[in-house]
């Protein structure tokens, strides 16, 4: 903790480079990788048109926060990890004003599953300022930035590991848009995990403060302020104006010219629950003097027909019907056209369907026809299948186009579906066989097919596991067209298969034929087996107690016995309940041997090694696994709990004055003393940053530690440079930090001391100078000095800040000068001047003072 409260004060106190006028939108990803290993990315989008900021960021840091209290966990450093351009969807469409790259930033991170738990989850944030000025939709742009944030689950749910990833989003285009025409593009990602995605409009965040790279944050989150009549519903205007569908298709059809700044909320659900959200910023350019796009229109004309394709209709073919028709794209002369076949309730390519997939629209204008030949063998067995034939033109700045959606019905080739001949299928075979055995199981397995020219096949069906890893196999003894006999055998032998682990086994043997579509037409005949495996006694665990309680920061230590009866192979292993050993501190070797072995058990209950911030309980478990000949695995566990007392700490607390008045050009002490009520803490004491010192070459302040009480000097002696307009006063405030070492719950305070510096008064009149004095070696008055005497009166006055000592001059009755000084701090010892009586004059910037000195030997 104590590290992480300097890296926050030297993060506040640090000032980065350039405002981010150069990044256009952005999201936060988070990617699982292995176990709790993730790959935590962020994503700018780089607008290299502008020239400003020559390239992107070496690294950027990301905040992790809680969502039960918005606590800050932790803060992770991403490196840049690659550049790339982003493409038109058009090449031929580009301008020079519009040129953006994809800058990936990662890193890989571990989220604890003892720290990332919590059910409400967790969140990750990145700032920066500020936008581009030239944004149109919001208040002063070049005053506002950015956020990005990333809500995520913990990775324990319900006790058991809960592995997510983000959803990854697209690459944006480097498209751009036109007044008075339709923009579209899709914006959907994917996500990995099979989770759904819901997308919407919103209002982008702002950044928390305007300097470049503010500390992120924690919610809630202010969104932009945005000006000139937008809002949610119209982020950009038009008609419509902006909007995205649940399923991320966006769209627009901008009526004015300008560069808008909009956000992209990504929900997503497991099991029609939110386990987390994303928001991508983005901005997009409108112009103007856009060519008006033509768009193609796309017709589908069935053989015979005069009437074209109504897509409400669907289309019945049979098995022995040639499936081709027309396809006939008009579009305006010299288009180039771009023909895309897609499935629509199915997955399969379809791209071959079309005799070509591109072409021009010639000069004359000319309809574009195409033969469209779909397969014979439908896509979806049982039901119609739906196809998008999708003609492309390449209009600027986006493509038009237009679909014809055809719902086709084929009736697939004629097919008889195979039958087990022997045995009966309608029969589940039930078998128990000894261990160490090779055995032929039940008679032939006969399939037959009553197409006479289809090939049979036999296969295993089984959930979880290879039936051929543990000695099942099927070997032909006939194989002719309609016909296919085959015998099952099971090799038990625990010395050739690991029956140990598994030893019953539900078995489908599954009979299918070679029929033209490939379609599944079988039989099954389903088996249970069970290998009867010798017996053999459970090891035990022993050696340390069911339960211990310890103070953070102290050892615990026993050892761990296993033991076997039967002088098998064991092994004795450890694990924490949500948590590895080797995360927490927890040194224990996992041992194997025959018969008795044991295990010597440390764990250093470190701030460091455990990372908590309160008492918490901690499950080990010891197992106990022996292994015999057939690599049979019976356990003994041993569950130990572990509390871990976290006692409270006091925050340190300073015993100073929040206000102290001081005059120039006099010296200032002032003792800055904290103190802490645990009395066995470390304390440090420093100013809250370098920052926070005066500007003034006369303030003097260190540093310093002490344990339950620390204090330092702070000396001031202030310059007249520190008072304001006509010598007013001025008020300094200079900020001071004191933190505890008393983890893991470190305590800091910090405190505001407001300084006032005001100008000295000085009473000229009351100087009344010695007269006389005796250099005669009595150790009495034998030297004439005007500073730290005795008596105040005889002191020179001090300076002020208008009117300082300049010199003293000392004349003999005839007016010659004897003695001359500059220094405040004179001595004149009247070597070589005759008893009598001398002159002086003291000149100060604004007053003079003459009198009378008697030197007396």
């Amino acid at each position: 903790m104590k590290k992480l409260i300097l890296v926050l004060l030297i993060s506040l106190l640090t000032q980065l480079k350039a405002l981010a006028f150069h990044i256009v939108g952005g999201e936060i990803e988070l990617v699982h990788i292995d176990g709790y290993q993730y790959y935590l990315n962020l994503v700018q989008y780089f607008d290299n048109a502008q020239t400003d900021n020559p390239g992107p960021d070496l690294s950027v840091q990301v905040y992790l926060f809680r969502n039960s209290d918005h606590s800050l966990i932790r803060t992770e450093i991403l490196n840049l990890s690659s550049e790339q351009a982003v493409k038109y969807t058009n090449p031929e469409c580009a301008i020079g004003s519009l040129k953006t790259s994809q800058v990936f930033y990662t890193a890989e991170i571990t989220l604890e599953p003892s720290i990332f738990n919590e059910p409400e989850g967790y969140y990750a944030v990145w700032e920066r300022c500020c936008r581009n000025t030239s944004i149109t939709n919001i208040t002063n742009p070049g005053g506002q930035g950015m956020a990005y944030v990333l809500d995520f689950p913990p990775v324990i749910k319900n006790g058991e590991q809960f592995i997510n990833s983000s959803p990854q989003l697209f690459p944006p285009l480097s498209d751009y848009a036109c007044v008075n025409q339709t923009y579209y593009t899709d914006f959907a990602g994917t996500d990995v995990d099979g989770d759904s995605i819901a997308y919407s409009l919103q209002l982008p965040f702002n950044s928390s403060s305007q300097v470049a790279l503010p500390i992120p944050q924690p919610k809630p989150f202010v969104e932009l302020i945005y000006a000139n009549g937008s809002n949610i519903n119209n982020i950009i205007p038009g008609n419509p104006s902006l909007g995205i569908t649940s399923a991320g298709f966006l769209t627009v059809n901008p009526s004015t010219t300008g560069l808008y700044v909009f956000s992209v909320l990504v929900e997503e659900y497991r099991d029609q629950e939110k386990i987390g959200e994303l928001r991508r910023d983005f901005q997009m350019l409108v112009i103007d003097g856009c060519d008006p796009p033509t768009p193609p229109k796309a017709e589908v004309r069935l053989p015979g027909e005069t009437e074209f394709y109504n897509e409400i209709d669907i289309i019945n073919y049979s098995a022995s019907e040639e499936k081709c028709f027309e396809y006939l794209v008009v579009d305006k002369a010299g288009e180039n056209v771009t023909l895309k076949a897609e499935g629509v309730n199915f997955d399969a390519d379809v791209s071959e369907v079309f005799e070509f997939t591109s072409g021009p629209i010639n000069d004359s204008g000319d309809t574009l026809r195409v033969e469209v030949c779909i397969s014979d063998c439908p896509y979806i067995q049982n039901e119609p299948y739906i196809i998008d034939l999708i003609a492309s033109d390449n209009a600027c700045p986006l493509p038009q186009r237009d679909t014809v959606r055809m719902t086709i019905n084929v009736e697939p080739p004629p097919n008889t579906k195979p039958y087990y001949l022997s045995p009966d299928a309608n029969t589940i075979q039930v078998r128990s066989e000894a261990e160490g055995q090779v055995v032929a199981l039940d008679e032939l397995l006969i399939g037959i097919d009553d197409d006479p020219f289809d090939s049979l096949r036999f296969f295993f069906y089984a959930e979880d596991y290879d039936p051929t890893n543990y000695g099942m196999s099927l070997d032909t003894i006939l194989d002719i067209y309609g016909r296919k006999e085959v015998k099952f055998s099971w090799n038990t032998d625990c010395k050739a298969f690991p029956f140990g682990g598994k030893n019953t086994f539900d078995l489908g043997i599954v009979l299918e034929d070679y029929d033209t579509c490939a379609f599944d037409s079988g039989d099954t005949l389903f088996f249970e087996l069970e290998v009867i495996l010798p017996p053999n006694n459970d090891p035990k665990v022993s050696g340390p107690a069911p339960d211990y309680s310890r103070q953070i920061k102290t050892n615990l230590l026993f050892d761990v016995f296993a033991s076997d009866e039967d002088n098998d192979p064991i092994e004795l292993t450890g694990l924490g309940n949500l948590f590895d050993f080797s995360n927490v501190g927890i040194d224990f070797a996992d041992v194997q041997g025959n018969g008795n072995i044991e295990s010597p058990f440390a764990w250093d209950l470190s701030c460091d090694n455990l990372g908590i911030n309160k008492t918490t309980n901690y499950t080990l478990y010891f197992i106990a696994d022996d292994d015999d000949y057939c690599n049979e695995t019976n356990a003994d566990t041993l569950a130990v709990q572990v509390e871990v007392v976290v006692p409270s700490n006091t925050k340190p607390d300073f015993q100073i004055e929040e206000f102290y008045s001081l005059s120039v050009n006099e010296a200032f002490e002032l003792e800055v003393l904290a103190t802490d009520g645990d009395n066995t803490d470390l304390l440090t004491l420093d100013l809250l940053s370098p920052n926070a010192a005066p500007a003034s070459e006369g303030f003097s302040f260190e540093g310093n530690t002490g344990v339950g009480a620390v204090s330092s000097i702070l000396t001031w002696t202030p310059e007249c440079s520190l008072l304001g307009e006509n010598r007013t006063p001025e008020t300094y405030p200079i900020d001071f930090l004191v933190f505890d070492d008393n983890c893991p719950n470190t305590e800091l305070r910090t405190l505001t001391v407001n300084f006032q510096i005001e100008e000295l008064v000085v009473d000229y009149d009351i100087f009344t100078p010695p007269n006389a004095f005796s250099p005669n070696g009595d150790g009495h008055n034998d030297t004439y000095t005007l500073s730290n005497l005795t008596e105040e009166f005889y002191n020179l006055p001090p300076d002020n800040c208008d009117d300082q000592f300049q010199s003293i001059v000392i004349f003999d009755r005839a007016g010659g000068k004897v003695f001359q000084s500059s220094d405040r701090e004179f001595v004149w010892t009247g070597d070589g001047s005759d008893t009598g009586t001398y002159y002086f004059h003291i000149e100060y910037l604004n007053t003079d003072y003459k009198g009378v000195i008697t030197l007396v030997r």
